[in-house]
């Protein structure tokens, strides 16, 4: 009973614990010399109250150490869509699971590190994040508003930092380690309907993913690209997509930020100018052209000048849309990765057939993804995704289908070289 009060008491439960050790000592030395007793237990109290003294404040301080480490508390926001109809509790209620979400997702990148969160995005989404509510002990609303056509919430929460790290180490023990994409990122950015030379919110999309361990294109090359090809239509998936494959990207990323002015107001005497800027983000696989997906985000910026205020208002969308395009990526990624890629190269091709032979390659089952062809002298190459192999794909081929047949020449891993040969 004595040690289980310690915690609580601990001045009473020492001097207690001493009075007893005294009282028991003082019935050992009865008939022992008076002076030499005195000396004696005089020492033997001293060392045991002290010893004792740091065993229990060692008792004590222990419990509030792991306490704090158990538990990180983190300031998290959460956002979520006013759309027509939405009754403002169902916002309030979006907000707030996104603001947990964050707040553990930013326990995920302390405990494990941004590479390994990147690799691995997809499984951690999947296993983690979904069950964010599951890790947040306690939270606080600190601030919740309507922000146009966006319900915004502050919170402060405590995230469960020993359970969550638990939960990463058999999450990751199931799964291992994928690569991730290397980008490109092109982007344009109008103010008033003029083009500026300067893209801030490409720059901000940039030191965002950089700095969660993505490989991106060397923006020298970008600027290269840029300069060579200024007349590239931002809305082009095709053309984007061979860009970036050129440079050896695997995803290119295409922003389009327009800005337009607000007003001026006088703030404590200075005029200030606001910029309303609305940031559209598409994400574009360069081997197929298809697209991954595409994000939007909106803000706006106050300063004293016109020119930094429509950036001020681009940077603030694109820190919206950055992490928004990092999960999309990912969780798209993953998934590809567990698809096979192949070539399929077809020769006595006439340019007539290339269409008819893509429809037929799109509706073989287990082909989810046909390229755009590449087509000369006769000789077809066609990229392809799915969950076949070469030989299930190569055996499927050699089916007639729609007056045409292929006659299978060669396979290896992830190439099957065929030619086209009429029905006899």
């Amino acid at each position: 009973m004595i040690c289980k009060n310690a915690q609580v008491r601990p001045v009473f439960c020492i001097t207690t614990l001493i009075g007893l050790v005294c009282h028991l000592f003082h019935f050992r030395v009865v008939g022992m010399n008076h002076n030499k007793v005195n000396r004696t237990a005089v020492m033997f109290v001293i060392l045991f109250s002290i010893s004792l003294f740091i065993i229990v404040i060692l008792g004590i301080t222990h419990p509030a150490r792991a306490q704090e480490s158990e538990y990180k508390t983190v300031v998290a926001e959460g956002v979520a869509a006013m759309m027509p109809g939405k009754a403002i509790d169902r916002a309030h209620d979006e907000a707030l699971k996104d603001a947990k979400r964050n707040a553990v997702m930013s326990g995920v990148g302390v405990l494990i590190g941004s590479e390994t969160l990147v690799k691995n995005y997809q499984v951690v989404s999947d296993k983690i994040l979904s069950q964010s509510g599951g890790f947040v002990k306690n939270f606080q609303i600190l601030s919740e508003k309507q922000d146009g056509d966006l319900y915004r919430m502050v919170i402060q929460a405590d995230v469960a930092s020993a359970n969550l790290k638990n939960a990463i180490d058999a999450v990751l023990a199931l799964k291992p380690e994928k690569g991730y994409p290397r980008i490109m990122i092109v982007g344009v950015e109008k103010v008033d309907g003029e083009n500026l030379t300067t893209v801030s919110s490409q720059t901000a999309i940039e030191g965002f993913l950089h700095e969660k361990g993505f490989d991106l294109v060397d923006e020298s090359q970008v600027e290269m690209i840029k300069a060579r090809d200024v007349a590239m239509n931002p809305d082009d998936n095709q053309k984007a997509a061979a860009l970036g494959k050129k440079f050896g990207a695997e995803i290119v990323i295409v922003t389009q930020g327009l800005a337009d002015y607000e007003g001026a107001g006088d703030v404590y005497g200075a005029q200030m100018h606001t910029y309303r800027g609305t940031l559209d983000a598409r994400m574009i696989y360069t081997d197929t052209a298809d697209l991954l997906g595409s994000v939007s985000a909106t803000d706006k910026g106050t300063a004293e000048g016109k020119p930094s205020a429509a950036r001020l208002a681009f940077q603030k969308a694109a820190r919206k849309v950055a992490p928004r395009i990092m999960e999309k990526i990912l969780s798209d990624w993953q998934k590809q990765s567990n698809k096979n890629k192949m070539e399929l190269v077809i020769s006595g091709v006439s340019y007539a057939q290339l269409k008819q032979i893509g429809e037929t390659l799109k509706n073989v089952r287990g082909v989810d993804s046909v390229a755009a062809p590449q087509f000369d002298k006769g000789v077809a190459v066609f990229r392809i995704q799915g969950t076949l192999t070469a030989e299930n794909l190569a055996d499927r081929l050699t089916e007639t289908t729609g007056g045409l047949s292929l006659n299978v020449t060669g396979i290896s891993p992830g190439r099957i070289e065929a030619e086209m040969r009429k029905n006899q």
